[in-house]
């Protein structure tokens, strides 16, 4: 039987190894800032971009068989995912430039459809995945006079989504 001395070591041991988490910086999130063009011209959603949030919102359909004697069974049937980003306006940067000019900012339709990857690594993987995507609840104006302008990104995913990159090039 382990003595508390031994007890306490190994619960400090477990405390000080890191633990393996995914951080959202482990994130990386690019739009195509060239969607009409042959050939894609990612930039990353990074400067000034300080929250990130995943919603996949789902479609669940909800069963109650017989065999299930009153208790459910829930069947996710359909995904329409977004990311919100929020931040500060960074000018300058390529990404938020696309996104606030006045094309894609005051566009409807076409004008706010474009591509994007998504990126997530941590110590053990990377994982890509590709989308098309609309340019949604877009805030570049925003905030207290002496602040930097707070922004409010959404990039909601249209169609399927690919695992990997959907537009490597060789």
């Amino acid at each position: 039987m382990p003595n508390l001395q031994d007890s306490m070591s190994t619960i400090a041991e477990e405390l000080a190894a890191e633990p393996n988490m995914l951080t959202v910086y482990g994130v990386k999130l690019e739009i195509d800032t060239t969607p009409t063009s042959p050939q894609p011209t990612f930039a990353e959603l990074c400067a000034g971009i300080e929250n990130l949030e995943e919603a996949l919102n789902e479609t669940v359909q909800q069963y109650f068989f017989l065999c299930g004697k009153g208790m459910a069974n829930n069947f996710v049937t359909a995904l329409a995912p977004a990311y919100t980003l929020t931040g500060r306006r960074i000018l300058g940067d390529t990404a938020q430039d696309f996104i606030f000019g006045p094309t894609v900012k005051y566009g409807t339709m076409k004008a706010r459809q474009t591509h994007a990857r998504l990126t997530v690594s941590t110590a053990d993987s990377t994982e890509v995945i590709s989308a098309n995507v609309t340019l949604a609840a877009l805030t570049e104006i925003n905030g207290a006079v002496t602040d930097g302008s707070e922004i409010n990104i959404e990039l909601r995913f249209d169609g399927a989504i690919v695992n990997g990159d959907a537009w490597a090039t060789e």
